[in-house]
């Protein structure tokens, strides 16, 4: 089963203001709006601002996440704010282990992986930050620092806990930066984390865990990069405080699955029919019904019997002539005083059939004028 994506916004200490805050998430708003059954989508406010915006993100679809959570429980702990209190005010989600948090705040490996412990046991879904320092890059060490920050947290978390964490990569020397990992390059780091998690966890944990990329992510690379097998979805910097944040979650939505239609004989119509697929034959040509005003029908059918079919758009009349070979999707039955009417709208497609149809169409079965009774069930 495909791994749903998943795209964040981190604002780090950002913006200034609450208006500011609530600004953003109203030019959101004005976005088009994202499919929340094909990606999941959430953004970390500041602390002071997270209840506040919380419910108009929640309203978009949008999971308000905190940016962190502390090492202890509640407690004389002067400044922290723990998992069981962001649990207690409705926060579902909780980043941890952001570059930042480690090189600025001193938090280590194992810091980061008793904080998820914690969250994960207070009912917080966590978002794991890992990755990297340009020299480590250079000294050919990005996997081993990789699977150093998962190793402690590895240690503490049941299997059945990583249905709950989404690992974001984020090379350190990416973030803010402006550079930006290739698609090859963070396709190859995000396939050894999930080789490293099959040989650390599980084969079915690490091809169900979500990872992420971050780092100088942008409207300019989310396309390609999205594309690889391993990359599940953004950790998203800078450009997540930009109105444009929602056109990166519309190109790291899956686009929508295409089938082939299912076409249908005539006389599988029933006055219930909806998106209604056949191919054919013209045997009465379109003619205006007396006393409308832009209202034809027409006669076809198939070797299984023969409907009427009814449009307002004039130049279809030039596709129904006699003889003619149709092909018809997405129309439906409308019900005309207790007879069938294929109802050719704005939805549906009329147009000349590829080929010729050889068969005749079978006239003695008009299903047009068998009467239907409305009977209350």
């Amino acid at each position: 089963m495909p791994r749903k994506p998943i795209v964040g916004g981190n604002w780090k200490c950002n913006p200034k203001t609450l208006e500011e805050a609530l600004k953003l998430i109203g030019d959101w708003k004005n976005q088009v709006p994202f499919d929340k059954r094909k990606i999941d989508v959430f953004a970390c406010p500041m602390m002071p601002h997270l209840l506040k915006v919380k419910l108009p993100m929640e309203k978009l679809g949008i999971s308000a996440c905190a940016q962190n959570c502390s090492k202890t429980g509640e407690g004389a702990f002067t400044g922290e704010v723990s998992a069981a209190q962001l649990k207690d005010a409705r926060v579902q989600w909780t980043l941890l282990g952001h570059s930042e948090r480690r090189s600025k705040y001193g938090e280590t490996d194992e810091d980061v992986a008793e904080k998820v412990s914690l969250a994960l046991a207070a009912g917080l879904k966590v978002v794991l930050a890992i990755g990297e320092l340009l020299e480590e890059r250079e000294a050919g060490k990005t996997n081993e620092v990789n699977e150093r920050m998962l190793d402690p947290v590895i240690k503490k978390l049941k299997p059945e806990d990583w249905s709950k964490v989404v690992i974001a990569y984020e090379p350190v020397w990416a973030i803010g930066t402006g550079k930006v990992a290739t698609p090859d390059q963070a396709e190859e780091t995000h396939a050894a984390i999930r080789a490293f998690m099959a040989k650390a966890v599980s084969e079915e944990v690490a091809e169900k865990v979500r990872i992420q990329y971050g780092g100088s992510v942008s409207l300019d690379n989310c396309a390609d990069l999205i594309k690889k097998p391993n990359i599940d979805g953004f950790l998203v910097g800078g450009a997540s405080l930009k109105p444009s944040f929602m056109e990166i979650v519309q190109k790291s939505t899956p686009p929508p699955v295409l089938k082939k239609p299912k076409f249908s004989k005539a006389a599988d119509l029933g006055p219930t029919t909806k998106g209604f697929n056949c191919y054919v034959k013209c045997t009465k040509p379109a003619e205006q019904v007396e006393g409308t005003e832009g209202v034809y029908e027409a006669q076809v059918g198939d070797d299984s019997g023969v409907f009427t079919v009814s449009f307002r758009n004039k130049d279809l009349c030039e596709v129904c002539t006699k003889g003619a070979s149709i092909r018809i999707q997405n129309t439906s039955v409308r019900m005309v005083k207790g007879f069938i009417r294929v109802v050719v709208d704005k939805w549906a497609a009329f147009k000349p059939a590829d080929e010729p149809l050889e068969w005749e169409a079978k006239e003695g079965n008009d299903l047009s004028t068998v009467e239907y009774e409305l009977v209350e069930s």
